[in-house]
C-alpha cells in the first residue's frame, strides 16, 4: 500500500512496496497538505517525485528539501511558494519602541479599515501575492469561532492612528498544531500603506514577542516568503533559520 500511517506520520512507499519518504497529512482550512516531506536514506528523489503525483495527487505538498522541490518540478510542475522558517527563542528580546504621537497599540480584533489596509498593503507584487476574499474570512472565523485556531490574546494586536482607526496589526496563535515543536505562530503582520514609514511593522513584531512570552510559549515562529523586505525585520528581531519551506500544488489524477 502505497500510504502508511505511521504514529503521527504517514509514510509514502513505491508500488513495490519500497519505503520513500516520510510526512504528515493534514488539513489547513479546506487545502489538504503533504505536509514536512522527507526523503528517506537513499530513496531517489525521481521515485518520490513521481510516487507523489500519484498517491499525494491533489495535494498542497510541503517540503524543506530543495533537491526533492526540484525533483517534482521537473515533473512538469512549478514551485508554488519558496520561504523560510524561522523560530525566536524568545531570550533577549528588544525593548518596545516609542510610538509617534497619537499611535497606539490596541486588543487584536478584526474589522473593515484592516481588511482595505491590508488588501492595499498585500497587492499584486507582494511575494505571498494579492490579498484575497478567503483571507478576510479565514481571520474572521479565527475571532468569531476561533477555527481554525484562536487568536493569542496576549501576542496579537492592532495599531490604531490618531483617527482612531484601525491600520495594521499582528495576527498570532498558539500553541499550533502543524509543527513539531512548541510554539506561538505569526499568520499575518502588515500595515496600511498610508501608515507605513513610521515604525509600527517593528512594534507590532515586539509585542509579539513579548506577548508570546508572557503567555509562557518558549518559542515564536513564523515563515517568510523569499523576496520579502521583512525579512530583514526578522533577523534584527533576533529571528533564526530553522529551515527551508517550499510548496507545490500537485494536480488531481486525470
Amino acid at each position: 500500500m502505497p500510504l502508511h500511517h505511521d504514529d503521527d506520520h504517514t509514510l509514502l512507499h513505491a508500488d513495490d512496496g519500497t519505503p520513500l519518504a516520510r510526512l504528515r497529512l493534514r488539513d489547513d482550512d479546506g487545502t489538504p497538505l503533504a505536509d514536512h516531506v522527507q526523503p528517506l536514506p537513499g530513496a531517489p528523489l525521481d521515485r518520490i517525485a513521481a510516487q507523489a503525483r500519484h498517491d499525494l495527487a491533489g495535494r498542497r505538498l510541503h517540503t524543506p528539501d530543495a533537491a526533492l522541490a526540484q525533483a517534482v518540478v521537473d515533473t512538469g510542475l512549478r514551485l508554488r511558494r519558496a520561504a523560510t522558517d524561522m523560530r525566536h527563542h524568545l531570550a533577549d528580546l528588544p525593548a518596545a519602541p516609542t510610538l509617534p504621537d497619537g499611535w497606539t497599540i490596541a486588543p487584536p480584533g478584526w474589522d473593515d479599515d484592516l481588511a482595505t489596509g491590508l488588501a492595499a498593503a498585500y497587492g499584486p507584487d507582494h511575494p505571498d501575492g494579492s490579498w484575497q476574499d478567503s483571507d478576510t474570512r479565514e481571520i474572521q472565523g479565527m475571532f468569531d469561532n476561533g477555527q481554525p485556531v484562536p487568536p493569542l490574546a496576549s501576542a496579537a494586536a492592532r495599531v490604531v492612528g490618531p483617527d482612531g482607526r484601525s491600520a495594521g496589526h499582528v495576527l498570532v496563535a498558539g500553541p499550533v498544531p502543524w509543527t513539531e515543536d512548541e510554539c506561538a505562530w505569526i499568520l499575518n503582520i502588515g500595515v496600511a500603506p498610508h501608515a507605513q514609514g513610521r515604525g509600527l511593522g517593528w512594534a507590532l513584531l515586539v509585542h509579539a514577542l513579548h506577548g508570546t512570552r508572557a503567555a509562557g510559549l518558549p518559542r515564536l515562529g513564523l515563515e517568510v516568503a523569499d523576496a520579502n523586505p521583512a525579512r530583514r525585520m526578522y533577523d534584527r528581531a533576533g529571528f533564526q533559520v530553522r529551515t527551508r519551506a517550499l510548496t507545490i500544488d500537485l494536480p488531481p489524477l486525470a
